[in-house]
């Protein structure tokens, strides 16, 4: 019986959390992702997925702003 309490008892609690809002999630994150920039050195295909990353930061953070 006390096996089973100790199991199920987490879920239980896991009820009464709170949920941040995305709003507030988007802007921390936005604050401290910061574009990314390449060197005249690296390779084309690091340059695209810096591109890739830059366009999915532009993406994500457009509505934070």
């Amino acid at each position: 019986m006390r096996f089973t309490l100790v199991i199920v008892l987490p879920f239980l609690l896991t009820g009464c959390g709170t949920m941040t809002g995305s709003a507030a999630t988007n802007a921390s994150a936005c604050s401290v992702w910061q574009p990314i920039s390449w060197s005249l050195r690296d390779t084309d295909r690091t340059i695209t997925e810096v591109k890739v990353s830059n366009a999915r930061r532009e993406a994500f953070c457009k509505g934070s702003r």
